[in-house]
């Protein structure tokens, strides 16, 4: 499987990580107290996942084009 094959699974994951986050925005609303700051952790930590896993979709999709510059946070 190649780094371009993989991209679709990525974007995948950020739909699901979108619908998540949503549900738990919603939660957060409602909720009170203690429940209300740690969706609040989870919902911040989410983020950054569906941040990452849409930076990764992006860039396998397109590793292998030359005249594409690379992404230098996932550069080994």
């Amino acid at each position: 499987m190649t780094l371009e094959e993989l991209s679709p699974q990525y974007r995948a994951e950020a739909a699901r990580l979108r619908e998540r986050l949503r549900v738990l925005r919603r939660d957060y609303e409602l909720a009170q107290g203690d429940e209300r700051f740690l969706l609040r952790r989870r919902i911040t930590q989410m983020s950054e996942m569906l941040t990452q896993t849409r930076e990764l979709a992006e860039l396998t999709a397109h590793y292998y084009e030359r005249s594409r510059g690379r992404n230098a946070k996932y550069r080994l």
